[in-house]
C-alpha cells in the first residue's frame, strides 16, 4: 500500500477508538447523587429525593473550539408506574479528520420504575454511513436483561445482567448536588450500554473556586473523577448544574442556553481538523520504512506502564529510571520443527469465542472462513490466507461506529477496527484462535493509534491485514488486547506518553 494510504487507514482507527472512549467520559459525568458518601447504591439514592423536572444544554468544545451539543432531560411520569422516571439525551458532534467533516448523533435513554429500579435502556449511534441501535428491557424481577442489537445486518439478542446498584452511564441530569463539601469522596459503579460493559469511577470533592473561561465571580465546587486511569475536572454550581468540564484530551463540556448549544452546528462546521493532536511525535532516530522494519528500541515515558501487560513474544520491556524500555522485533511464523508454545484451554476457549462483536458462530462468517481457507494445508497457510483476502476486500474507509464482524461482512468497507474485528471472526471460524490487538503503528515522524489482530498457530503471530502484512512489522506497539471494553484503557496514553526511538533495522 502508497504510505498516503497506509497514514489514512491508521488515523481512521484513531477516530473510532479515541472518540468512542471519550464521548463515553463525556458524557457519564453528567449523574451526580446530592451526597458523597462512600459508594452510591443505584437510582434509589440519586432519585429518592426530591426530584424535578431538567432540561439541560451543554456544548462540547475540543481546545476551546465549538464541535457540537449535549441535550439531557428529566421527565416524570405519573400515569406510568414502570416509566416513572424518563431520563433522555441527545448528543451532537461534528467530527473532522483528514479532510472528513461528518455529523454524528447518538441517543441515549434510561427508564426508571417507581421504585427506583431501571426498566428499559436504549442506545444509538448514527453517522454517515452507519447506524446501531441497542435496547435492553428487564426480564420481570431479575436482574437480567433482554437486549436487542440492531446495526443493518440480523438483529441480535443477548441477556446482560445490570445489577440494581450499577447507573447507566446514560446522561441523567447534574442534580441534587447542594450539600457537596470539599474532601468527600464517591464510587460510582456504572454501565456502558454502547459496550455493553461495566466499569467504575470515583469522585472527589476538592474545593470552591471561579470557574475557568467563565464569566467573571461565577464559582464552583471543583470536583475530580478518577476513571480509566485518567483525570477528569469538573465545576458544579450550588444549585447542581455542571459549569465546566475538562478533561485531559482537550475535551470539554460548558452549560450553556438552547441558542448557544444549537449555535455549535454551524460553527462546528469551521473547526479545525483535531485527530492529529493524538498523535505521538516520536524523538531520536527517523524510522525510514516502517513496513520492513525488523527491530526497534524505544524509550516511553510520561505515563505509568504496566511490564507484564507490555511483554509479549515481540515486545520486551524493562524499567529504567524514568520510564519503560521496550525491544519490538517483527512478528515471526514458527519453524516447521519447533515445539508449539502451550495455550491454556482459557486462552484457546476465548480465542475461539463468538461474542456480541466478534461473531465467529454465525453461518455468513463460518461459510466465508471455509471457502478462504479451503486448499490450504498448514495453519500458516490459513492465516497469510485470511490477511490477504480481507486486505484486498475490505474498502478502506472511515466509518464511526461501533465495529462488528457480521457489518463489516455485509458492508466490506472499514478502518483498522474493522478489518480486525472482521479477521478475527473470520480465524476464530476457521479454528485459528485469534484476539485484538490495540496500540500505535508508525509513520512519517509519528505513531498514530491503531488496531491489528493476533492469531495463534503454535505461537501467537501478529498480523495486520488493513495494510497486508502477514507478519505485523516491528514499528507495531500493542498497548492492549481485547474488544472496546478493554480498549479504553489506552485512553490513559492520550496526551501523555512520549516516545524516543533509540534504535532500529
Amino acid at each position: 500500500m502508497r504510505p498516503a494510504g497506509r497514514r489514512r487507514v491508521v488515523i481512521r482507527g484513531l477516530i473510532l477508538l479515541l472518540w468512542v472512549a471519550m464521548l463515553g467520559l463525556l458524557l457519564r459525568f453528567e449523574a451526580f447523587p446530592e451526597y458523597f458518601t462512600h459508594a452510591l447504591p443505584g437510582y434509589r439514592s440519586l432519585l429518592a429525593g426530591d426530584v424535578l423536572l431538567d432540561d439541560a444544554w451543554t456544548r462540547i468544545l475540543h481546545k476551546e473550539q465549538p464541535i457540537g451539543y449535549s441535550h439531557t432531560t428529566v421527565e416524570v411520569n405519573d400515569s406510568n408506574p414502570q416509566k416513572h422516571y424518563a431520563m433522555l439525551n441527545r448528543t451532537y458532534v461534528r467530527l473532522k479528520a483528514m479532510g472528513l467533516n461528518q455529523p454524528v448523533f447518538i441517543d441515549t435513554s434510561a427508564y426508571v420504575d417507581v421504585s427506583h429500579r431501571l426498566q428499559e435502556f436504549g442506545f444509538m449511534l448514527s453517522s454517515r454511513d452507519h447506524t446501531m441501535r441497542i435496547r435492553g428491557v428487564r426480564d420481570a424481577a431479575t436482574t437480567f436483561f433482554d437486549v436487542t442489537m440492531n446495526s443493518g445486518s440480523q438483529p441480535q439478542k443477548m441477556r446482560v445482567e445490570i445489577p440494581d446498584d450499577v447507573i447507566l452511564y446514560s446522561p441523567m441530569t447534574e442534580m441534587a448536588m447542594k450539600r457537596l463539601r470539599p474532601g468527600g469522596e464517591l464510587t460510582i459503579r456504572t454501565f456502558d450500554p454502547a459496550i455493553l460493559a461495566p466499569s467504575r469511577m470515583v469522585l472527589h470533592a476538592i474545593r470552591e473556586e471561579d470557574v475557568p473561561n467563565r464569566p467573571a465571580g461565577e464559582r464552583g465546587m471543583l470536583l475530580e473523577t478518577e476513571v480509566q486511569g485518567i483525570t477528569v475536572r469538573s465545576w458544579v454550581s450550588k444549585d447542581g448544574t455542571l459549569l465546566r468540564q475538562e478533561t485531559p484530551l482537550g475535551w470539554i463540556l460548558e452549560s450553556c442556553t438552547a441558542d448557544e448549544a444549537l449555535a455549535t452546528v454551524r460553527e462546528s462546521a469551521h473547526g479545525g481538523d483535531w485527530v492529529a493532536d493524538f498523535a505521538v511525535r516520536a524523538s531520536g532516530i527517523a524510522i525510514p520504512d516502517a513496513k520492513s522494519s525488523r527491530f526497534l528500541r524505544l524509550r516511553l515515558t510520561g505515563v505509568a506502564l504496566d511490564l507484564e501487560q507490555l511483554a509479549s513474544n515481540r515486545q520486551k520491556p524493562h524499567r529504567v529510571n524514568d520510564g519503560v524500555e521496550l525491544r519490538i522485533t517483527k512478528a515471526r511464523y514458527p519453524a516447521d520443527e519447533a515445539a508449539p508454545e502451550s495455550l491454556s484451554d482459557a486462552e484457546r476457549k476465548a480465542g475461539l469465542e463468538s461474542t456480541t462483536f466478534v461473531q465467529a458462530a454465525d453461518p455468513k462468517i463460518i461459510a466465508t472462513a471455509e471457502r478462504i481457507v479451503a486448499g490450504c494445508v498448514t495453519d500458516a497457510d490459513k492465516v497469510r490466507k485470511l490477511v490477504q483476502w480481507v486486505h484486498r476486500n475490505v474498502r478502506k474507509e472511515t466509518t464511526i461506529s461501533l465495529p462488528s464482524a457480521l457489518d463489516v461482512l455485509e458492508q466490506m468497507a472499514g478502518d483498522c477496527n474493522e478489518h480486525t474485528y472482521l479477521f478475527t471472526a473470520l480465524a476464530r471460524a476457521a479454528v485459528l484462535p485469534a484476539k485484538i490487538m490495540v496500540g500505535m503503528a508508525y509513520h512519517e515522524g509519528a505513531f498514530y493509534y491503531h488496531a491489528w489482530p493476533a492469531v495463534y498457530v503454535g505461537v501467537w503471530v501478529e498480523v495486520d491485514p488493513t495494510w497486508g502484512e502477514e507478519a505485523a512489522d516491528a514499528t507495531h506497539i500493542r498497548f492492549v488486547e481485547g474488544e472496546l471494553a478493554q480498549q479504553m484503557e489506552i485512553i490513559k496514553l492520550v496526551g501523555r506518553l512520549q516516545i524516543d526511538v533509540l534504535e532500529t533495522m
